[in-house]
């Protein structure tokens, strides 16, 4: 765990997604919770040995496993954006199982507790902004989009201290394959004009804005990239094997395989952006000439 400011914690090794908190005075309000059971429940713990103020919300920057599984271990005051209401009040049975098949041959005691899983919903949803007035903190909960259609910053104005959920990555591929990567450019903006010291990215190490930079860079040549094989006729398929931006973030070899299946999910979410901006298609106007 880091403690980043005198009231501000995060950590950034547990599964699923970087977490937070913040002691407030009159409670600790969380964000996102540990994909892991075990790890949630010593989530819980480690919260107990810094302070004994009680939970009193958890923030959920988006609806993806990776940020909501551990809602259960900690509390049902749970705030989330309207949006990921939605996609989480969908998560059934069919849901549960999958969870199960992912882990039941390589970590069979965490399969063995998902059979248990409650998915807590929000009970407080936002549309644009939020703000939650706290002691003496101030905390603003802004919608932006881009990772999903849900996503969602948590910026903690008095410390300087902004939780961005996976709109930034620190040091590796963002996955654009649920978002929208004009909206995602427009995030980054935005943060950049926010009065922040210190970014708990989705994922990787804690960061500040010079991270912004190159993270734009990568979704800004993948578009360009896009749009001009989009332009060009090449389908969907194609141009999935012909934008390479691999080597932009460090690939571990064990995570390659997964990297590129990613990747090439985002690189086909673009192409669909481009193809509701320039409709109708090269394809199809190419067969209209002939």
């Amino acid at each position: 765990m880091q403690r980043i400011t005198k009231d501000v914690y995060a950590e950034t090794n547990v599964r699923g997604a970087n977490i937070g908190f913040v002691v407030t005075g009159e409670g600790v309000v969380l964000i996102d919770s540990p994909m892991i059971p075990a790890e949630a429940r010593w989530w819980r713990e480690q919260i107990a040995e810094i302070t004994d103020q009680e939970i009193i919300y958890l923030i959920n920057t988006d609806h993806h496993r990776g940020h909501i599984l551990g809602n259960q271990y900690l509390t049902t005051a749970v705030i989330a954006h309207e949006l990921a209401w939605k996609e989480m009040k969908s998560y059934g049975d069919s849901f549960r199982q999958r969870l199960i098949n992912v882990f039941k041959d390589s970590e069979p005691e965490v399969a063995a507790e998902f059979e248990n899983l409650k998915i807590i919903l929000p009970r407080v949803t936002f549309t644009n902004r939020m703000t939650l007035h706290k002691g003496d903190k101030t905390i603003r909960l802004i919608h932006v989009g881009g990772h999903t259609a849900a996503t969602s910053l948590v910026h903690v104005v008095e410390d300087g201290v902004l939780f961005t959920g996976d709109v930034v990555v620190n040091g590796r591929h963002p996955f654009i394959g649920h978002g929208n990567s004009k909206k995602w450019l427009e995030a980054l903006t935005l943060i950049r004009k926010l009065r922040v010291k210190t970014i708990v990215p989705g994922h990787g190490e804690i960061c500040d804005r010079d991270t912004l930079q190159r993270l734009s860079e990568y979704i800004r040549q993948m578009r360009t990239r896009v749009r001009k094989l989009y332009l060009d006729g090449r389908s969907k398929t194609e141009t999935a094997s012909r934008v390479d931006l691999l080597n932009f973030f460090p690939v571990p070899d064990k995570d390659r395989q997964k990297i590129r299946k990613r990747f090439k999910a985002s690189v086909g979410r673009v192409y669909e952006e481009m193809r509701a901006s320039y409709e109708p298609s090269p394809e199809v106007r190419k067969k209209k000439r002939k």
